[in-house]
Parts: C-alpha cells; structure tokens; sequence
C-alpha cells in the first residue's frame, strides 16, 4: 500500500480528522504526544508527509510505525540505505517502547547495510568500503544507545549493544561492560551470563573471568537449571590458564558437582 493509499484510507475512517486545521492538530499533538524521552516533532513530521501526520493525528501511531518500518525494507532492496535508515529512526521514535525496532534497526545497520556498503561498486577503494562500513557500525551503536536511553529497564539492548562491540569493533572490554548491565536484570537467558565471562576473559581479566564462571558452578545443581558441562569445561580450562594448584581446584576431573542437603 502506498502512502497515499493509507492516507485515503484514514481519510474514509476518520474523516473529521482530516477536515481540521493541521497547523492547530500539530501544536496540540506537539504539546500532548510524548512516548519515553522522544517528541513528535515537526521535522518529524516532514519526514513523514501530511498523510501520515493526519493518520498521527487520528490515534493511528502504531499504524504508521508498522507502515514505515515495512517499507524501510523496500529501500534496502533499492539499496537506497539511506532512506532505509531514515525510515527506521522514524519507526523507533514513533513507537520507542519497541524493542523489536530498536534492535532490528541496530541489526540492519551494523550487519546489512554495513556489508553492503564495503562492497558497493561505487567504493573507489577497498579503504573507502572499509570507512563506510564503519560509518554504519557508528550508526548502530548510536541508535542502540538511543533505544537504552528509551527502554532503561530491560536487559535486551544493553545485551545487543556489547553483542555489537564484541563482534563489530572487536572491543572485549566495551562489550563486558554492556553485557555486565544486561547480567544485572533478573531472568536474563542462560547465554547472557556466559558471554560476560567471556567477553571478561578476553579484556583480560582471566582471573575475574574464572571467579565468575566458579560462582555459577556452586550453587545448587538441583535448583538451578544452567548448561553445567558448558561452565565446567571453562572453568577447568581457566584452572590450566592460571595454573591453579590442584588441591585448590573446584573444577577437578573427581570433585563432585555441588547438591543440596540430603531429603
């Protein structure tokens, strides 16, 4: 559906929306409309057209969300990524509580786009692809800090964020620290954990990395659902690495897995 299909659409649902001033709906929608720190703004608005601000206007925000963002992935295919990225900042600002865009968005930017870039024929140098690429990667980390600032209270991003500065910028220590704040939320999936101790490791903690990796393997094998040969093939590696005297080793071939008190 094009733009101004969806605008005609609106126009038939809620045609006294459409009959009203848009300079008064757009001040008031200005003074009233707030989802977490972003505004609707009239840039915002610009970017989108007089269609899809009447279609704000008319309560349909999540509409226009869905809207942009599917037609986000037209322009990749255009490789106008550009518009692209336009298109996915306005989606996430539309609906910020959304962690789906923020970290779809970050992902496009970082792994798509990012890639398309560095090979693009109009790249007069291999360097030239390599700085774009680059730019991108930028873009990514900017636009997840962006999501953070919005959704401060869920482990997803903060996870995403380290995920992008382990395997993009190759920095171990940004990452740890990003995964350490995904860690510090409750329920967070068993692979979160996991990728702290390492991503520690590799900044160059091995000792603090071996401490964590100690601490999952002594609680309650009975209570605790992990991937208990995962963390004891780590932590038995990390006792070689650091030449741990054998007497003081938890992760030893005979020591018993730790239990609860007998029923």
């Amino acid at each position: 559906m094009t733009r101004a299909k969806l605008f005609a659409a609106l126009v038939v649902i809620v045609p006294a929306w459409a009959m009203l001033p848009l300079g008064n709906q757009i001040y008031t929608e200005n003074v009233q409309l707030k989802y977490g720190t972003t505004h609707v703004t009239r840039e915002l608005r610009d970017r989108i057209g007089q269609g899809m601000a009447i279609a704000l206007l008319a309560g349909f925000r999540g509409v226009v969300a869905d809207f942009v963002w599917i037609e986000s992935h037209t322009f990749f295919e255009k490789r106008e990524w550009v518009r692209q990225y336009s298109d996915m900042q306005v989606a996430a600002i539309l609906q910020p509580q959304s962690i789906l865009f923020w970290d779809m968005g970050s992902w496009h930017m970082a792994w798509n786009i990012g890639y398309a870039v560095s090979i693009d024929p109009a790249n007069r140098t291999k360097a030239e692809g390599i700085k774009r690429r680059r730019e991108w990667w930028d873009k990514a980390r900017d636009f997840l800090e962006r999501g953070i600032e919005n959704n401060p209270n869920q482990y997803d991003l903060y996870f995403k964020l380290g995920w992008l500065y382990q395997n993009k910028y190759e920095d171990y220590c940004k990452a740890e620290e990003y995964y350490g704040k995904a860690i510090s939320f409750p329920d967070v999936p068993q692979y979160v954990p996991r990728m702290y101790a390492r991503a520690r490791e590799k900044c160059g903690d091995v000792l603090g990395a071996y401490k964590f990796w100690r601490d999952l393997w002594l609680v309650d094998h009975n209570k605790v659902d992990e991937p208990w040969s995962v963390i004891e093939r780590e932590g038995k590696r990390l006792e070689d690495v650091l030449k741990i005297p054998d007497d003081q080793r938890v992760f030893s071939h005979d020591a018993p897995k730790p239990a609860g008190p007998a029923s």
